[in-house]
């Protein structure tokens, strides 16, 4: 079988020995079997050469004059960065000499006189051994190119927990170099904590110990130290590496969440907040009141809600248009916060229509001494660019658990009781009474 069934190029073969005939009988043999082949006669001349072109292989004679094979083959093995495997041929049968060769960096020797059949599969078992492990180096060197691109952090730990590798994404998050973790303990670096563990103790390789199971694990909700003391949310799982059943290693796959939860926190806070004046909204209420209710009911309290729509607001958008009023409405927002206490939430529904929920008043002076508050404050001017906009607010107040047992039915009351105070003239507060409702 010949060279030429090689998928690649045919390989290139170097001879060098100082005996001619020696040199020509290779070059024949070699081309013989397809190979392209060069020669040189001493180890100066060859090394020049191994600086000029690439080779499969090399066949070297140990005993030349100038420079001798071993001495030759350290050069080409330490001094090129892809060194050609090389074959030591010798008519010396000395042991020192062979084992200085392999020391040196050969990967065989074959005798004097050749044995032809002996050198052909010799050199056709030595190009591919050498074409595997290049093409598994080359292979690998895509990989690890693959996992240093990737996003994510990604660290490979060997059977005593040691780092043996570790991307840059992964040096970034933690802090640290790949040099100062590859060789040390995962533990030293990967200080991990979750809602049940809040001491950053957690091991994120329990595989590592005994009985433990031989199972990937995730850790949701998780926590990592960084070198600078700051920890930050991560999505991390650890996978055990496994031959023949027996654990030889594992993976942790890493990636910092905090954008995500950042973006997620934005969508829940957009959820349940007005865009405009940024109070809650009805989503939020509509969660809330039930919440609240729940607690005052337990705790055997009185909870007040102020149903607030303004007065004398349409003029405003009809006459200045919709942006002065969108901004008469961030001040009404502002000034209604200043009405309550810590435990107490105002929020928009809609429009020009308010509510406040009063958690901390434990009667019903307490709640009218806030609508008030909130009617006195919404007399005041508003200017808005250079425009002088007055409105006034009727609130409607409903008391658990005096006129409601529920949510809905406390909204409703406190609705209606805003109407009444419509009808009362504007710009005052009412009590929910059944009176009022037909």
């Amino acid at each position: 079988m010949k060279a030429t069934l090689f998928a690649e190029s045919p390989p290139r073969i170097l001879i060098v020995d100082d005996d001619p005939v020696i040199r020509i009988l290779l070059r024949q043999f070699l081309e013989g079997e397809g190979y392209l082949v060069d020669e040189e006669e001493n180890g100066y001349a060859a090394l020049e050469r191994l600086g000029e072109q690439s080779y499969d292989l090399v066949i070297l004679d140990i005993a030349m004059p100038g420079i001798d094979g071993p001495t030759v083959c350290e050069n080409i093995t330490t001094s090129l960065v892809e060194p050609p495997p090389v074959l030591m041929v010798t008519a010396i049968d000395d042991e020192k000499t062979v084992d200085r060769s392999f020391g040196a960096g050969a990967v065989d020797f074959i005798r004097k006189p050749i044995r032809w059949p002996v050198l052909k599969n010799r050199i056709r078992y030595i190009l591919g051994s050498h074409r595997s492990r290049e093409k598994m180096r080359r292979l690998s060197k895509n990989y690890e190119m693959i996992l240093d691109a990737a996003a994510n952090g990604i660290c490979g730990v060997n059977l005593q927990g040691e780092i043996s590798y570790i991307n840059p994404a992964g040096q970034e998050m933690l802090g640290y170099s790949e040099e100062e973790m590859t060789g040390h303990h995962y533990l030293e670096f990967f200080q991990l904590s979750t809602p049940d563990h809040d001491d950053f103790e957690v091991d994120c390789c329990p595989f590592f110990q005994e009985q433990a199971k031989l199972e990937p694990i995730h850790f949701d909700d998780a926590r990592l130290l960084h070198r600078d003391g700051t920890s930050f949310p991560v999505d991390f799982s650890a996978t055990p590496i496994l031959q023949r059943q027996k654990i030889s290693g594992g993976v942790l796959v890493f990636q910092d969440i905090t954008e995500r939860q950042e973006a997620a926190e934005l969508i829940r806070y957009m959820a349940n907040h007005d865009t405009l004046t940024q109070l809650p909204n009805r989503n939020y209420f509509r969660r809330r009141l039930p919440q609240a209710i729940s607690l005052a009911r337990r705790y055997a309290r009185k909870l007040c809600l102020l149903f607030i729509d303004l007065d004398r607001f349409k003029p405003i958008n009809d006459t200045y248009g919709h942006g002065i009023g969108d901004q008469v409405l961030v001040q009404v927002a502002q000034r209604l916060r200043t009405t309550l206490r810590a435990s107490d939430s105002v929020c928009r529904l809609g429009g020009d229509e308010f509510v406040i929920l009063l958690e901390s008043t434990e009667t019903a002076e307490g709640a009218s001494h806030v609508a008030q508050k909130a009617i006195d404050l919404l007399n005041q001017a508003i200017e808005v660019e250079n425009h002088i906009c007055y409105i006034g607010a009727s609130v409607g107040i409903s008391v658990f658990p005096d006129d409601c047992t529920d949510a809905e039915t406390m909204l409703r009351h406190a609705d209606i009781a805003m109407y009444q105070a419509k009808k009362n003239g504007r710009n005052c507060w009412n009590f929910y009474c059944e009176q009022s409702a037909l």
